[in-house]
């Protein structure tokens, strides 16, 4: 299973868990004293047994 197998997670129309995403790299900044970035991966497998 490589890399090529993930693709970013679809999050249009989901402001609330981008908000959520965001919130936590802001703690995680305050706590760790520098800045981070979440990505949102999804599975190439599991994006087809949603279909």
């Amino acid at each position: 299973m490589g890399v090529e197998s993930y693709q970013f997670a679809d999050l249009d129309n989901r402001e609330d868990l981008i908000q959520e995403l965001r919130s936590l790299e802001s703690r995680m900044k305050h706590e760790l004293g520098y800045d981070i970035a979440l990505i949102a991966y999804s599975h190439e497998e599991d994006r087809n047994e949603k279909k």
